[in-house]
């Protein structure tokens, strides 16, 4: 044994040492001490904000219970706030009825051009959709009629799905996104077609 280092000796005897000893348990250590911070926290005084604030973050248990009682009274209560209260749509039959009456205007709309292979029609009277097909009915001539109320319309033709065209023939106006469009004015009690 005296062939051994001093430094190799010490080594030997620290890990017999530390072997013998069992592992210190830390857990209960700590989980005590988190106990007293959980006690020390819910006895410490807050202020109003943070009160407030854990009361609304709070989970809670809600429950809905049907009750017919409830549904009679909501029943009434819109019932009573329909017949009192005044809405933009209470005149809709009256106005529904002279629309139904209303005269209409049919329109020609006309486009000469010889580079389309689909025209199409959009305007104030279509929500700017593309919804009405013009037809070829001469070489490079494409129409439609439209029945259309009295009132000023503005319009545009599509071609080919993605040029918007003024018609050449009828007042241009700014659109407001820096091109123009057609607008055509129509006046109740005209039976002519424009």
């Amino acid at each position: 044994m005296a062939d051994i280092d001093p430094l190799e000796q010490l080594t030997v005897e620290t890990r017999a040492f530390v072997d013998a000893r069992p592992v210190p348990d830390f857990v209960n250590t700590v989980m005590r001490e988190v106990e007293h911070l959980e006690i020390d926290r819910a006895t410490t005084p807050r202020g109003w904000i943070a009160r407030i604030g854990q009361h609304l973050w709070t989970p809670r248990v809600v429950t809905f219970a049907f009750r017919p009682a409830y549904t009679l009274i909501a029943a009434a209560a819109v019932l009573l706030l329909t017949a009192v209260v005044p809405h933009p749509w209470s005149n809709a039959p009256s106005t529904m009825a002279t629309q139904a009456g209303s005269e209409r205007v049919y329109v020609q709309f006309r486009l000469q051009t010889s580079d389309a292979t689909d025209v199409r029609l959009a305007g104030s009277f279509t929500d700017w959709q593309p919804q009405y097909q013009l037809h070829e009915t001469a070489p490079g001539l494409w129409t439609v009629t439209l029945p259309l109320a009295p009132g000023v319309h503005d319009y545009a033709f599509i071609i080919d799905g993605h040029r918007w065209v003024t018609d050449p023939y009828a007042a241009a106006v700014q659109d407001g996104f820096g091109g123009s469009n057609s607008r055509m004015t129509l006046v109740a009690g005209s039976d002519r077609r424009l």
